[in-house]
């Protein structure tokens, strides 16, 4: 099962490239926020920084820990979408589900272990950049060095090895276990009777309702009391990933909401874009999934500093402290651009086949290419749209307690800046790769 692993690997490069790019960058996170707790962790560190040297890693590293966890599992799980023919082909020569699963882990393991060392190094130099920033604006005094050790870094390259395995493990899971030779269409309901997707929507629902407590808990706090960022960011990441888990539905409420204001006679690209959105949501389910955690996490994060800017935690330190955190926030906002980007690239390119066939039946290059452009636009707008409620629900108790004022939480500035630069890279990367996709298909 090795060999095979390593073989099916040498043949599938580029999904091995998305999947290790997500990896590299999100253990560069992580290893980055290690860094800075082992920091202020360290006997050298003076008592009068440590609980800041302590806090803010243990929060911003909170938030990055859940982001690369989610993004890892979508990503594999993209990825592995398109290789259903050929491991329906090892389960028709004998491998077992679990052979199967372990094959994938196994790839998806060496992937990230080959990212390892060079994230290792850039989480080092991460922190390295963040601490002397401190230490440059007066945060933290002379004696605070930085001294990460050796442990926390390399528990935090452990713990993205162990989100690349739970998510070859989850991603592969309904793939391995599918009949090969039974029809590719998911079924209207399981074998115990159930409709398919039931856990989803049930996990969707529990993270948003834990999200929307955490934030719902910053009511009864002071508000100079750190937690109340504490609570609020978690809360943003968690309602994020619960709208993402709910992608197919958003999806589908979107395409019948355009059912309505499409007009009798239309394009042959929206007739295109229209029937495939009814047909299979799924195609676009990993444009809505990550587009929707960028704009709910990179919006609420924004809104939460310019809540803090109004506030008045003004001074110097203010100032440097909100600018180490836009940094931290950019990093992330990057990484999940990087995992959108990724899987733009890996859900195109699956659909070569479909391109040609709608060649062969008269479609132009202009007209499917305008089909996917439009598929992606009604992807791009439901996700926007959910993200910035999501961010704007969770932040709303956070501006109460700050300020006095909920349209704190509404201030347009950082969800225009989101929503621009997450609809540019979607609709770009879409536009381009689409069209060398259709054009070589």
């Amino acid at each position: 099962m090795l060999k095979l692993a390593l073989r099916s690997f040498a043949h599938h490069r580029a999904a091995a490239i998305a999947t290790g790019l997500v990896a590299l960058v999100g253990t560069i996170l992580v290893t980055g926020m290690m860094s800075l707790l082992g920091t202020g962790l360290a006997a050298s560190t003076a008592a009068a920084d440590r609980a800041f040297l302590v806090q803010f890693p243990l929060i911003m590293g909170g938030w990055t820990v859940a982001i690369v966890l989610f993004a890892m599992v979508s990503t594999v799980g993209v990825a592995l979408g398109g290789r259903a023919g050929e491991i329906a082909g090892l389960r028709l020569i004998g491998a077992t589900p679990r052979q199967v699963q372990g094959m994938l882990v196994v790839e998806t393991t060496a992937i990230t272990a080959v990212t390892a060392l060079p994230g290792l190094a850039g989480g080092y130099l991460l922190g390295w950049v963040i601490s002397r920033s401190m230490h440059a604006a007066g945060l933290t005094g002379a004696a605070s060095v930085f001294a990460p050790g050796a442990a926390l870094p390399l528990l935090g390259v452990l713990v993205v090895l162990a989100a690349s395995v739970l998510a070859a493990w989850i991603g592969s899971r309904s793939l391995a276990r599918r009949s090969p030779v039974a029809d590719a269409a998911p079924p209207s309901r399981s074998r115990t009777g159930r409709r398919p997707g039931l856990g989803r929507r049930v996990a969707a629902t529990l993270m948003i309702c834990a999200g929307l407590a955490s934030s719902a808990t910053v009511l009864g706090m002071d508000p100079a009391d750190v937690l109340t960022t504490a609570m609020t960011g978690p809360a943003c990441v968690l309602v994020a990933v619960g709208l993402c888990l709910l992608a197919p539905e958003l999806v589908l409420a979107a395409n019948r909401a355009l059912a309505v204001l499409r007009p009798a006679h239309r394009a042959a690209p929206l007739h295109l874009a229209a029937l495939n959105l009814s047909a299979a949501p799924d195609r676009v389910r990993p444009t809505v999934t990550f587009l929707t955690l960028f704009v709910g996490v990179a919006a609420g994060t924004l809104s939460m500093q310019g809540v803090e800017n109004a506030a008045g935690t003004g001074g110097s330190t203010g100032e440097v402290l909100a600018s180490i955190n836009y940094f931290v926030v950019a990093l992330i906002a990057a990484f999940m651009a990087i995992a959108l980007t990724n899987n733009l690239v890996a859900s195109i390119t699956r659909r070569r086949a479909e391109f040609a066939v709608m060649s062969l039946v008269g479609s132009t290059g202009g007209q499917t290419h305008g089909m996917l452009v439009r598929e992606i636009g009604v992807a791009t707008a439901v996700s926007t749209v959910a993200g910035s409620v999501g961010a704007f629900v969770t932040v709303l108790p956070f501006a109460v307690v700050k300020t006095g004022d909920p349209l704190q939480a509404a201030a347009p500035l950082p969800y225009a800046i989101t929503i621009a630069i997450g609809a540019g890279v979607t609709l770009g990367v879409s536009a381009l790769v689409g069209r060398r996709v259709i054009r070589t298909a």
